[in-house]
């Protein structure tokens, strides 16, 4: 018993940052599968331009821009059903590649190409997401942020119009607003 108590003493201090690692990298995964939840929900309340889909049966097609630790919950999402269509996912490889696109989010990788990217996608009716700093300021439509530890996500409603995508009032009541307007 008296070794057990030894041993523990001299494991505890070692157990307890391995512990706290593995809660931490858990907490990140229940975030990144939290966001892709949002996402998926957000396209229940999106209505595109009537252009936007070829017919009554054809998917949401979600791409995903960059890579992060967001990228394999996003692909999960894959075959799920909204209003009648299935999800799409899929890497987007290049960027003048975007027709077809309803949403694309944008991973923190490509921070340093927010602006350019956000230029590239002006008027293509896509729904942008983004999880960093200053992305709905630089008319991003939606970007994630933590408060007290939860995801919450702002709306950039400008931006929405300029994309020709109509938010629910539902939705905006659920959000922040950040009011940059995006010409």
């Amino acid at each position: 018993m008296v070794a057990f108590g030894i041993l523990w003493g001299w494991c505890a201090p070692l157990a307890g940052p391995a512990l706290a690692q593995e809660k931490t990298a858990y907490a990140a995964s229940v975030e990144y599968e939290v966001k892709a939840a949002f996402i998926h929900n957000f396209a229940r309340f999106i209505n595109w331009p009537e252009d936007s889909f070829e017919s009554g049966s054809s998917p949401v097609r979600v791409g995903i821009l960059g890579t992060g630790p967001i990228d394999e919950a996003l692909l999960e999402l894959n075959g799920k059903e909204v209003h009648n269509r299935t999800l799409e996912v899929t890497k987007v490889r290049n960027l003048q590649n975007t027709d077809g696109y309803h949403i694309i989010f944008v991973n923190p990788s490509e921070k340093n190409r927010v602006r350019s990217i956000l230029r590239t996608l002006k008027d293509a009716g896509i729904l942008t997401v983004g999880d960093m700093p200053e992305f709905a300021e630089r008319c991003g439509i939606i970007n994630f942020y933590l408060e007290r530890g939860r995801v919450r996500f702002e709306i950039n409603v400008s931006a929405a119009n300029r994309q020709n995508v109509k938010i629910s009032s539902k939705l905006l009541k659920l959000a922040r607003i950040v009011d940059t307007p995006c010409d």
